[in-house]
């Protein structure tokens, strides 16, 4: 599976911070000092007093807690930074680090068949297809708290509300007739089966985002994300089938 894209870092109006002590582990060797901050596009780069300069890659870290006057920085292979926080700039610096590394991506890009040409008699199907998935995109617009995120385009929820939607797509269809309707749920769920995989598939991994740690918390939240990527892909996939079942409905 690839990853999810990390969002590129945007400018928080402060281009370099000094922060007063960087401690910790950085490729197995000691690091202890004063140090020069900057962003130098999707990386931080630490210019340590004592020589020699640390640049670590934002999608190298699994794991980023900000809790002033502190930054946690867990990177990949075991690493740990701890970075003091002194100023009113450096937690702001750190602030919008943390917000960028949380962002989410635009899921919609991956809806080729949005707002394509609805299926005879189902007037707006498509629209009411993919409608739960973006007002659950749209209520997470702009947070980027992981924990809420995973309660605004919450897995179970999602699922109940595409389940509403293809029975209403099927009775739409039927003109509500019990019997042809339910035999027309029943084609449009078998067709969707790879939807409900790939919901699991986001419960399953906001699970694991709920309950982790710090140190791990920011790798967890990709994982999600890529789960959620999976999501819009296998809804936009299926559109197609659908909505000849509905031609032939």
């Amino acid at each position: 599976m690839t990853d999810a894209r990390v969002p590129s870092p945007t400018s928080t109006g402060h281009a370099t911070v000094d922060v007063s002590r960087l401690v910790g582990l950085w490729r197995g060797a000691e690091v202890d000092g004063p140090a020069r901050l900057s962003r130098d596009g999707e990386a931080l780069s630490f210019e340590c007093a004592r020589g020699g300069t640390l640049r670590i890659p934002i999608v190298s870290l699994e794991g980023l807690d900000v809790v002033p006057p502190r930054a946690l920085l867990y990177v990949r292979g075991g690493d740990l930074l701890d970075v003091r926080l002194d100023g009113d700039e450096a937690r702001a610096f750190f602030r919008a680090v943390q917000d960028d590394a949380f962002a989410l991506p635009e899921f919609t890009r991956s809806l080729r068949h949005l707002g394509t040409s609805p299926a005879r008699g189902g007037g707006d199907a498509c629209e009411r297809w993919f409608a739960p998935l973006l007002a659950a995109r749209r209520r997470a617009a702009g947070v980027t708290d992981p924990l809420r995120q995973v309660a605004l385009l919450e897995a179970d929820q999602l699922a109940r509300d595409l389940a509403s939607t293809l029975a209403e797509l099927a009775a739409l269809r039927t003109g509500g007739a019990p019997a042809l309707t339910r035999a027309l749920e029943a084609m449009l769920e078998e067709e969707t089966e790879g939807v409900r995989e790939a919901l699991a598939g986001t419960a399953l991994a906001a699970a694991t985002l709920q309950g982790s740690a710090a140190d791990t918390r920011l790798a967890d939240w990709r994982e999600w994300v890529q789960q959620l990527q999976v999501l819009f892909r296998r809804a936009d996939e299926v559109w197609p089938r659908m909505a000849m079942v509905l031609e032939g409905g």
